[in-house]
């Protein structure tokens, strides 16, 4: 009988996955073997363009740029149909077995397989770079210089070519969009790395200067070889004092209390530092060899660092708009664009630099989902009161309240994010969120929500969703999302949300028992001129709305609510309007009694009629000022009810994605491509004029010998830094340009945002709170509660394996560390992920 083997290779193995971990596995054999064609085999090296020059193009520089020019092509073209591959699994048929792959698996302290390999190749190239050369020169070294000598000598020329190693990858450690990025790394993942490789920069040069001190020390010459005065080796090693210096700074400002408490101190420093380091090694050992470690990461960072400025700016209005919401403490950013922007995947993140505040660039989730809105891009932004330093808080001042937006000058770089999506293979999967980490989620829940009404397959996934707010005003902070998926039907078939809200609301916060102070927050635009009657109309209806779901909404609260009076408005319920009667099944809750509290007729309150209500009447009924307009109320087809859920393919993401790739892909090459020539081009220049006396400097002194090292070490790398640099300003700026000029003939006038096209949009979602407000628990979460509650219930059990429940932790540090210590302490068999905003 003749045997068959079907042998099916994994979705992630495609024709560009394997290029690029072949670019990827080359420069690291390379590394590997970089000692023995340096100092074994003696490659030819010296001043001026040689052999190694050729090695180090073909072995390193080559497949990093080609590595990485493969997954920029990749980040759109392949991004779409990796989404919809992942996206589909939610509605694969129960009859297929699926996982979670082995290589997204979560193993020890929470990192995945992935990142263990990663961290098994950092660490062997570390202990090769430091090994090899001692194996062997020790014994060369003890024969010449004596036992002490030797040892404490090589054991500093070790650990300082490992330093200068480590300083080549630590920058590909924090590329935003890096080869690593395409085989299913993510930014959160890598990031760890670059803490740790940093680490063990500061370890291995602090092994280099206790090498070297005690070898000159031994040698009595300690003083007069690290010193100002003497123009050779004491200078040299002065510089070195200085790197070290600098390390060891940047080691502390890292130390996660400091980094977090003091981040923009950090990342201002952290910059500074870097660079004087990288400023002290190469003066430290001035040599133009130095390049061959640092070149290709340099070339990668730069461009990563360019590129993605340079596509917002052509895509993104140079203007956003602003508004606070004072109750939530929570920003609203809208960025607007005159054409479809660059497709942005379910948790994607820009990072966004407001020049007023100042220079550094602040990373945030994008809440909108793209197929809604193609040209515009939404954020929810957490204020922080805690210091006068506080980016957040002083953004807070810049914007106006939700009635009074304003114009923010922004810059935007991006979009970066996750392209694997593993994890909806899972059959269960459970998200605890804290605050606004719910914008993590947003888009991808909404994703999820399109594919099942796209598909004819049920949804084979269950999804729960169990949130925590500060205060009931937090619930209203982000748009219409929170009651959609509570009320939605979309939704609610197969979502399961729990919501708690953990502390009481603010005094003047515009809700069901804070009506007094509607007169002095909320004001009513009056149309004082007719041609301004059509410009207000939005706001009109929109404020009006607002003043229904602050006052006029159905709000539910759970049973240990009711015991708590309201004392400050007059507020009765209804009889017969309980939870137990409402006709929609998603309002109840098991073992729990609701009240609701209608407050149907809103006016203002006159003090010749305030102490005339009657009490035994069924609303709270204040008296309005004739002359004052009245508020129109959204229609039902404005609500998201009627609005479709599309999905990315639905909304022709491939064409948009294509022409923002050819873009991408073109400045991508152009700023690896000039620089890198300018950089061959100064490589082939003898500095020292015709006579080319460089490589015989010896014979000169020491002196002429370090002067020319100096030279041949600093002005090509130099120049090919600074080259990229302008090329890379220069981008920015002219896609600015184009774009405004752009914005102008689309719009026939500025290219700024249009109050009145986001009064519309921001009027449906208000108006879909008619229809009643969101259901939730008053009291802090219970997070031992709810996982013990899955566990009785045969989730995550060890016997049916890993791979089939994934649970989310989004928000705080704090808040991560428990979710994590819960879960771990229940003895649950699930693949647990962290999405926190942490530093």
């Amino acid at each position: 009988m003749a045997f068959t083997f079907n042998f099916k290779l994994p979705y992630m193995i495609s024709p560009l996955f394997v290029f690029i971990v072949i670019c990827i596995l080359i420069p690291i054999a390379y590394n590997f073997a970089d000692y023995e064609f340096t100092w074994i085999r003696d490659i030819s090296s010296n001043y001026y363009y040689n052999q190694r020059d050729y090695y180090v193009l073909g072995f390193c520089i080559a497949p990093s740029v080609l590595g990485h020019v493969g997954t920029i092509w990749g980040h759109y073209y392949r991004a779409e149909r990796e989404f919809q591959h992942s996206i589909a699994k939610v509605t694969t048929p129960v009859s297929v077995s699926q996982k979670i792959s082995l290589w997204e698996r979560h193993i020890l302290w929470g990192y995945t397989v992935k990142y263990w390999i990663m961290v098994f190749v950092i660490t062997s190239l570390n202990l090769t770079f430091f090994i090899v050369p001692m194996a062997h020169g020790t014994a060369r070294n003890i024969t010449r210089l004596g036992k002490l000598s030797g040892i404490s000598r090589m054991v500093g020329d070790a650990s300082g070519y490992t330093v200068v190693a480590c300083s080549g990858m630590i920058l590909f450690l924090v590329l935003r969009r890096s080869m690593l990025h395409a085989i299913g790394f993510t930014y959160a993942e890598i990031v760890p790395l670059h803490r740790w490789l940093g680490a063990a920069i500061v370890g291995w040069s602090t092994i280099h200067a206790a090498g070297y001190i005690t070898y000159y020390a031994n040698q009595s010459r300690l003083q007069t070889d690290i010193n100002f005065y003497d123009v050779g080796r004491g200078t040299l090693n002065m510089m070195g004092v200085f790197a070290y210096g600098a390390v060891c700074l940047l080691g502390l400002g890292a130390i996660p209390q400091i980094r977090r408490r003091f981040y923009l101190l950090f990342m201002s420093t952290h910059r500074f530092f870097t660079a004087v380091f990288f400023v002290g090694m190469m003066t430290h050992i001035p040599s133009q060899m130095l390049w061959y470690y640092l070149l290709p990461t340099i070339i990668l960072f730069l461009v990563d660092r360019f590129v993605p400025k340079m596509m917002m700016a052509r895509t993104v209005l140079p203007e956003a708009t602003c508004s606070l919401n004072v109750d939530a403490d929570i920003i609203r950013m809208t960025f607007t664009s005159p054409e479809p922007m660059k497709p942005y995947y379910p948790g994607d993140y820009i990072t966004v630099q407001i020049p007023k505040i100042g220079t550094l660039y602040h990373p945030f989730t994008i809440a909108s989902y793209w197929p809604e809105d193609p040209y515009s891009m939404t954020l929810f932004i957490r204020t922080f009161e805690d210091s006068k330093l506080s980016w957040t808080r002083n953004l807070a001042k810049l914007c106006g309240n939700e009635d009074k937006r304003i114009r923010v000058r922004a810059n935007v770089d991006g979009v970066f994010g996750d392209r694997r999506h593993d994890y909806l293979k899972s059959e269960t999967m459970i998200i605890f969120v804290a605050g606004a980490a719910i914008t993590t989620f947003m888009a991808l829940i909404k994703a999820i929500a399109a594919q099942i009404t796209a598909s004819k397959e049920p949804l084979r996934m269950q999804l729960h969703l169990i949130c925590t707010f500060r205060t009931r005003s937090e619930l209203h902070a982000y748009g219409s999302f929170l009651h959609q998926i509570t009320r939605d039907p979309r939704f609610t078939s197969w979502l399961h949300v729990q919501i708690y809200v953990s502390r009481p609301d603010k005094p003047q916060t515009l809700m069901g028992s804070h009506a007094h102070v509607v007169k002095n927050d909320i004001q009513v635009p009056a149309p004082t001129k007719r041609n301004e009657k059509k410009k207000r109309f939005m706001s009109l209806k929109r404020t009006g709305t607002m003043l229904k779901r602050a006052l006029s909404g159905r709000t539910i609260v759970a049973e240990n609510e009711k015991s708590q009076p309201h004392t400050q408005v007059a507020a009765v319920v209804r009889e017969g309007d309980t939870a137990v009667n409402s006709k929609d099944s998603s309002l109840h809750r098991p073992e729990s009694i609701h009240t609701i509290v209608d407050l149907e007729v809103i006016a203002e309150e006159t003090p010749s009629k305030a102490s005339g209500l009657s009490p035994e009447k069924n609303c709270l009924a204040i008296a309005t000022s004739s002359n004052e307009p009245m508020a129109t109320s959204p229609t039902r087809e404005m609500t998201y009810i009627d609005q479709p859920l599309p999905t990315f393919q639905a909304s022709n993401v491939t064409s948009v994605a294509t022409r923002w790739a050819k873009l991408d892909l073109f400045m991508t090459c152009f700023l690896i491509l000039v620089p890198l020539a300018a950089w061959c081009g100064a490589r082939t220049v003898p500095w020292e004029g015709p006579s080319n006396w460089c490589p015989t400097n010896k014979t000169k002194g020491t002196y002429v010998n370090v002067t020319c090292r100096w030279t041949y070490a600093l002005i090509p790398g130099t120049l090919q830094i600074v080259v990229a640099s302008v090329a890379g300003y220069f981008a920015v700026w002219l896609a600015r340009t184009i774009l405004l000029r752009r914005g102008s003939d689309v719009e026939k006038t500025l290219p700024y945002p249009d109050f009145a096209v986001e009064d519309e949009r921001l009027a449906v979602e208000d108006g879909n709170w008619d229809e009643g407000d969101v259901v939730y628990s008053r009291g802090r979460l219970d997070v031992k509660k709810v996982i013990q509650y899955f566990v009785d219930a045969g989730v995550g059990k060890k016997e049916k394996g890993r791979g089939l429940v994934s649970v989310f932790g989004g928000g705080p540090e704090g808040f991560m560390n428990m979710v994590e210590k819960q879960a771990k302490s229940a003895d649950w068999a699930v693949d647990y992920h962290r999405e926190t905003w942490a530093p």
